[in-house]
């Protein structure tokens, strides 16, 4: 929802008369100024109560010096009520709770409003803890974080006061605003005023070098939920990822269609993708690595932490992670190991009373009809886990699959390992240990992971530093041999789970795109004659 239909919500239910109006926001200062905004063109007095003022009119002293106390306040709330007003309760739901008798007098509050006064109640807060017995009187509307328009014009108006002054450096042009917007966007008003304070007086300036500060922020707020992890991809790029070229192909297509010519040709945004395969074969990194490469926020979303000991708790949970998402959009929200935290849907109603299948069903509501460019990157290792709902056209763009590296991903896969550690690949028998890393080895269909790959090559390293050091030998330095030998002593997971590994092959044969190019593939790409093999896509 974006702010122009808040207002527009918000408008209508005011003037519908709806006896109370629940505003779920962190952002209480923002959400007043709003309602103000409203009260003023609808001719209607704003009046407001906490439970440390009490009743206020507008920015006056408190009505009445009992108002601290609830029922006073509801009762003089109710004679304010007979003249046009907006009666606004701020963090009302702690008090509520605290007896049932309070419930009772805000109900019958809300009932008089109804049946005819020209007032209307609004609570605000940041819980959706709403008692029982309001829950019929009650219109729940979550106000949403600041879009970029009005992002940008928090950020000016901030900044502007500042840029008069001799001893600051604020740049006000255009676009250092966009920029500052667009890296602000998910960001409350208050965080965006305490990150450009916070540069005015550590930098004395306001300039695009700010974005760093904004970003970190952006970071502790995903941290702050619990439920999101915000993952950093710093010197991450698609060239860490050893083969996968079908897959990296796709992605590099869908990449154009987050500009701005993209939208004008009419093109949407994509959904997302599900990756299924070989634990141990990339799909984790990939992720990060096209974070990286697309230049969008990373965030993981553990559906671990969603779930809660509380009824509702874990719907509010993913509802406010999805929204988080949204917020900080365009964005790449990295669901891994999908399946483990599905795993107990089947028996949902008799376990957990129905929560699991109502969190999954909330996630793929939104998957189908999110409004903001958040591409969801799955990952799983065990398709049968997976309901179909999950799996069906629309979720996702495209199901992927990983299977284990062929011999010249392999390759690829060392060379990038051994950069990695700092070693020539030139100076090693990359044929070598491609053979020696699969059927050559163990036998047909078992060959090692990329993941296995790197824990050969980090072993076979710290074995020839400690013969190094064993043997006082300064110029003993990692070979072949000892990348070798660390290959021979690893049992791979491919032998271990040969018949998973067959069954996941079977099933992504027909449900499937291969992510790695096929023999036949990879022929044509050196040689230029087509050579079909299987199912594939066509670019």
């Amino acid at each position: 929802m974006t702010k122009d239909e808040f207002l527009s919500e918000l408008d209508v239910l005011i003037r519908a008369r709806y006896g109370i109006i629940c505003i779920h926001t962190m952002e209480e200062e923002r959400a007043v100024d709003m309602i103000r905004s409203i009260s003023e063109r609808l001719g209607k007095r704003m009046v407001t109560w906490t439970i440390t003022q009490g009743l206020k009119i507008g920015g006056a002293t408190a009505v009445e010096p009992d108002s601290l106390d609830l029922m006073s306040a509801i009762a003089k709330a109710e004679k304010l009520a007979e003249q046009p007003s907006l009666l606004v309760w701020l963090d009302l739901h702690s008090t509520l709770k605290s007896s049932p008798v309070y419930v009772r007098r805000f109900k019958e509050l809300a009932q008089r409003i109804r049946d005819g006064m020209p007032s209307n109640a609004i609570l605000i807060g940041p819980e959706l803890e709403i008692p029982l017995e309001l829950q019929k009187e009650v219109a729940v509307i979550d106000m949403p974080l600041p879009d970029l328009e009005e992002t940008k014009s928090i950020i000016h108006q901030f900044v502007q006061p500042y840029a008069s002054r001799g001893d600051l450096s604020v740049d006000c042009s255009e676009p250092t605003i966009d920029a500052l917007g667009r890296a602000a966007l998910g960001l409350t008003q208050s965080e965006m005023e305490n990150c450009m304070a916070k540069s005015l007086v550590k930098h004395k300036r306001i300039s695009t070098a700010d974005i760093d500060f904004i970003l970190e922020e952006k970071k502790q707020n995903v941290r702050k939920s619990g439920i999101l992890e915000y993952i950093s991809t710093d010197e991450m790029n698609m060239d860490q990822i050893g083969g996968l070229d079908n897959f990296k192909k796709w992605l590099d297509i869908r990449k154009a269609a987050y500009t701005p010519a993209a939208e004008q040709y009419g093109i949407g945004w994509p959904k997302g993708v599900l990756l299924v395969g070989v634990p141990g074969c990339g799909k984790s990194l990939s992720a990060k690595c096209i974070a990286a490469s697309w230049k969008m926020p990373l965030l993981r979303l553990d559906l671990g932490r969603v779930f809660g000991m509380y009824v509702g708790t874990s719907e509010a949970n993913i509802r406010q992670a999805l929204a988080m998402s949204e917020a900080v959009s365009p964005s790449i929200l990295w669901i891994d190991e999908i399946e483990k935290a599905l795993s107990g849907l089947p028996g949902s109603s008799q376990s957990d009373g129905g929560t699991t299948s109502r969190v999954f069903g909330t996630i793929l509501t939104w998957m189908q009809e999110k409004k903001r460019p958040v591409f969801v990157f799955a990952t799983a290792n065990n398709i049968a886990s997976l309901p179909p709902e999950l799996l069906r056209k629309g979720r996702f763009d495209e199901i992927f699959f990983v299977d284990l590296p062929s011999a010249q991903e392999r390759a690829e896969i060392f060379r990038i390992h051994l950069n990695r550690v700092k070693r020539l690949p030139s100076r090693f028998d990359i044929d070598k240990l491609v053979a020696v890393s699969g059927e050559q080895t163990w036998g047909d269909g078992i060959r090692l992971t990329g993941s296995e790959i790197e824990a050969c090559v980090n072993q076979a390293l710290l074995e020839s530093f400690y013969v190094r050091q064993a043997d006082k030998q300064p110029d003993r330095d990692l070979i072949t041999d000892d990348v070798d030998k660390a290959i021979r002593q690893t049992m791979p997971l491919s032998k271990i789970r040969q018949a998973d590994i067959a069954a996941l092959r079977a099933w992504a044969a027909e449900n499937a795109v291969r992510a790695s190019l096929s023999a036949g593939q990879q022929e044509k790409q050196s040689t230029g004659i087509e050579v079909t093999v299987g199912r594939n896509i066509d670019f």
